[in-house]
């Protein structure tokens, strides 16, 4: 686990190294060892052909705040933690602004840590939830 002190080097090293959320456009807000809040601009490159966000580019935006935050508190036991079960629920479209996402860890059991998302459109309102649970790798 990292300590407050050593967060904001880890936020760089993370961005560097998530070009997967640096092509979506997505940025870390602020991190702390109990939340992590993301942002991202809505771009018309990442619509469905029905002029709406890909849901599919949601997801990955909210999955690098997930592993932001699962890394950081991460025991130093394990290397790393991958996704192993992922459970999304769209609740409103969207179509242009910017995405708040506020990612928490609600448990850990042994190597597995259950951790959500919630994000939400400029006006506040809930646009998507996402429940992962990340698995420790050891060594």
């Amino acid at each position: 686990m990292k300590t407050e002190a050593e967060l904001p080097e880890y936020i760089k090293q993370f961005t560097e190294k998530d070009s997967m959320g640096a092509t979506m456009g997505a940025r870390c807000v602020s991190l702390s060892l109990s939340e992590c809040i993301y942002e991202y601009e809505v771009s018309e490159k990442h619509f469905n052909p029905n002029g709406i966000l890909h849901g599919g580019a949601l997801y990955c935006v909210m999955d690098s705040a997930q592993g932001m935050l699962v890394h950081a508190i991460l025991d130093e036991q394990f290397k790393a933690a991958a996704t192993g079960t992922s459970v999304i629920k769209y609740l409103a479209p969207v179509a242009r602004g910017k995405v708040k996402i506020v990612t928490t860890l609600k448990e850990k059991q042994g190597r597995k840590l259950f951790v959500t998302s919630k994000a939400y459109d400029e006006n506040g309102t809930p646009v998507c939830e996402l429940e992962e649970i990340w698995i420790a790798l050891f060594k």
